[in-house]
């Protein structure tokens, strides 16, 4: 039972009947849906299953012909799952008895996570994901992939799908060579003297985006653009069979549209390296701390130990190197800060570093601390998460100005200069780091500004602002806000404002929105808790690509308490209230 009623008041329009648990028409149709039948396919096994669940809802993607997202009642059509193996056997079970609704069949997906997501303390319920990924041949469909939300009485509250249809049906040999799509992709690219960073071959949705085609995906760079100052990289998807370009897809991703941390002295806040802004000491976290007779990583106080039985003292070195554990910071504008100091046996040293600080090492220094940052608020919130356990590569002191991008395999800042600060400080790092985490938790980096809205997010609601970027410019001025006022236009998926910046400020303003009406109701603590939760979950239960209305619908389902999202969720006044404050339509 939720305890808060109706949410925002009544429902717009009447949801009709009660739900049954009849299965034998399912049972009787199981296996009449072909999926080739395609919209139509898709039509027919959702009044089946409506038929079963009345009440129930979807959201339609019209390219494929088929939902993009079921939800609003709960679906309890199978037994309770008990452990992993049943949860993951029962979202197949659903796929293979409705596969008009998907377009295809359990055959085509492999099982990416079951995944149990810790919700009760924010005063809802818990629930568990499922989350599959395609692949056809042996080879992955790019994007495709299926989630499904359980609630704890093992219902399933939520399906989201992003498959394409038809898959198992394609040519996965190719009919074109590696070389001769290189070549298609260099002429399309049109920069002599580009290179090749990689090849691969997959599954892409073909132009229209309703059906898979066979591709290589060839990703070109190695070039720089004097007038952006930003390097030249794309991936260019060829088809292979047909020989065409289906698309190209910018790999460089930015914090402006072509604009521009044992103890440790960095910089403090959300505000960058300035005068007015000195350095301040901060406990060294998860860095690395290197001798010759052992290696060892700072814990979350700057504690370290290295087990040595000898009595005869040792050079310890302190370094940002390859090697690190989790921030790999490579300083672009000269040497890489680097601390040796001899350390007596069984006395207990206390070392700092850039204590005479200078922009260059200083940025180092907010590379580290700010790298590490963001991967310690996600096992804050769960610990169980591994996604952000890599060795992120930050590359700071760029010779040029004014911006920072990630890339695909780094982030990158640049220094002082051209009327901007240095840009590797707080905001910045956490939204470059959030491109990288879009990428890790399969969302992506989208056309429509989907991925520079949730690039923003993370850094909202890492360091608590609204401000991205804030005094990025040495006049003062900042970047976004996710207090903008720049509304949704209902395009899903489309961009409406001619710019992924700024058709992002439509996503990061409602999250922020969401975030600003729960600390009204709770308090600030107890609301930051409840919106940093459900923005993780969002991540870990879905794979959501682009600015849409299941945005909102799709959180308030990790929300809900009782398998109906009809009848309010515990949060839900406030969550369609930072939706409609940014022209989110809103479900009830």
């Amino acid at each position: 039972m939720n305890r808060k009623g109706v949410g925002r008041g009544a429902w717009r329009f009447a949801l009709a009947g009660g739900l049954t648990l009849a299965t034998t028409s399912l049972a009787v149709a199981q296996g009449t849906h072909d999926p080739d039948r395609g919209a139509q396919a898709a039509d027919d096994d959702f009044a089946l299953l409506r038929a079963e669940v009345p009440g129930l809802r979807a959201h339609w993607d019209f390219e494929r012909g088929v939902p993009d997202f079921i939800f609003g009642r709960p679906i309890r059509l199978f037994d309770p799952p008990q452990d992993d193996a049943q949860y993951d056997a029962t979202a197949r079970r659903f796929v293979d008895l409705f596969p008009g609704l998907f377009g295809f069949d359990s055959s085509v997906l492999a099982t990416d996570q079951v995944k149990h997501l810790e919700l009760s303390t924010i005063g809802t319920t818990d629930k568990v994901a499922v989350g599959f990924s395609q692949w056809v041949g042996g080879l992955p469909v790019k994007g495709g992939n299926v989630a499904f939300l359980f609630n704890a009485d093992g219902a399933i509250v939520g399906i989201e799908n992003n498959g394409l249809p038809g898959v198992a049906e394609l040519d996965v040999a190719p009919s074109i060579s590696e070389s001769q799509a290189t070549v298609l992709a260099m002429a399309a690219f049109g920069h002599p003297g580009a290179r090749v960073l990689g090849v691969e071959i997959a599954i892409v949705a073909d132009a229209a985006g309703a059906r898979g085609a066979l591709a290589w995906i060839v990703e070109l760079g190695g070039l720089w653009d004097d007038a952006a100052r930003l390097p030249l990289q794309r991936k260019f998807e060829v088809d292979a069979h047909a020989g065409t370009v289906i698309r190209s897809t910018n790999s460089i991703h930015t914090v402006t549209d072509l604009f521009g941390n044992t103890s440790i002295w960095a910089t403090p806040g959300t505000l960058p390296d300035t005068t007015s802004n000195p350095v301040a000491k901060f406990k060294y976290q998860r860095g690395d701390v290197k001798s010759p007779v052992g290696n060892s990583v700072t814990d979350l106080k700057g504690e370290w130990r290295i087990t040595y039985s000898g009595s005869s003292a040792q050079t310890v070195t302190w370094s940002f190197s390859s090697s690190s554990t989790y921030a790999w910071v490579d300083d672009q504008g000269g040497g890489d800060y680097t601390k040796s100091k001899s350390i007596t046996p069984g006395v207990k040293n206390w070392t700092g570093l850039n204590q005479v600080p200078s922009q260059y090492n200083t940025a180092e220094m907010n590379a580290q601390r700010n790298g590490v940052l963001f991967r310690e608020w996600v096992v804050a919130l769960d610990p169980n998460d591994t996604t952000m356990d890599f060795r992120q590569r930050l590359n700071v002191n760029i010779n040029s100005t004014c911006n920072a991008y990630y890339n695909g395999s780094s982030t990158n800042y640049y220094r002082k200069g051209g009327g901007c600060n240095n840009t590797c400080y707080s905001t910045v790092v956490a939204h470059e780091v959030g491109h990288w985490a879009n990428d890790k938790y399969s969302s992506g980096n989208g056309s429509d500004g989907f991925g520079e809205g949730a690039a923003d997010t993370w850094a909202m609601y890492i360091y608590d602002t609204p401000i991205v970027g804030e005094d990025f410019f040495t006049n003062g001025g900042d970047i976004r806000d996710g207090r903008n006022q720049r509304q949704y236009c209902g395009s899903c998926g489309a961009g409406c404002y001619g710019g992924v910046h700024a058709d992002g400020e439509v996503l990061m303003g409602a999250l922020w929105k969401v975030r600003d009406h729960l600390n009204t109701t709770l308090g600030d603590a107890a609301g930051d808790a409840v919106a940093d939760s459900l923005y993780l979950r969002w991540f870990q239960a879905y794979n959501a690509t682009k600015i849409c209305d299941t945005n909102e619908t799709q959180i308030l389902t990790l929300d809900d308490d009782d398998g109906d999202i009809t009848n309010g969720t515990p949060h839900s006044d406030d969550i369609e209230a930072g939706f409609e404050d940014q022209g989110y339509p809103g479900i009830y």
